[in-house]
């Protein structure tokens, strides 16, 4: 009897520890912040009278204003900068300075146009990030702590340093 349960313990312990070492040695863990709007429209494209070809890509005329470079990410934010919102992208540029680059965009007509219009930015979500292919990788509210870490984590998963 006591044969039987340390061969029973013995295979309990055994399955766990081969299954930990077939996901070492064979699994493979990666992660992708996929880009937005590439299976449907955007809410917000008929109102604006914006027709849009899926995957949805930034238009041209305004890519071409952004200086995109071939391995570049571009943070793009509408409105004001608050204190909240410097000191939360301070953390972004402690962690990612040179690889990214901020562009701000001042309160004007024009700027809430491509907000609504082109980048399909909703309510308090004032931060775009765009990749070098004019793909929205990411919409965020720059004054939420909790947006922004998920900005790093998916700027961490871009840069594939997880």
């Amino acid at each position: 009897m006591n044969l039987k349960k340390s061969i029973f313990l013995f295979l309990a312990l055994l399955f766990p520890a081969c299954v930990f070492l077939f996901l070492k040695f064979f699994g493979k863990n990666e992660f992708a912040v996929q880009p937005l709007y590439t299976d449907s429209v955007p809410e917000g494209a008929k109102e604006c009278g914006v027709t849009v070809v899926l995957p949805y890509h930034i238009p041209d005329h305004v890519k071409s204003t952004l200086f995109l470079t071939p391995d570049s990410l571009i943070l793009i934010h509408f409105g004001k900068l608050t204190t909240g919102a410097e000191k939360q992208f301070e953390r972004v540029s402690n962690e990612y300075g040179k690889a990214i680059k901020l562009q701000l965009m001042p309160a004007s007509d024009s700027a809430a146009h491509l907000k609504t219009c082109v980048f399909f930015l909703k309510g308090r979500y004032d931060l775009v990030l765009v990749d070098h292919a004019g793909l929205i990788r990411g919409q965020y509210i720059l004054d939420d702590r909790e947006e922004v870490d998920r900005l790093l984590m998916e700027l961490a998963i871009l840069f594939k340093k997880y």
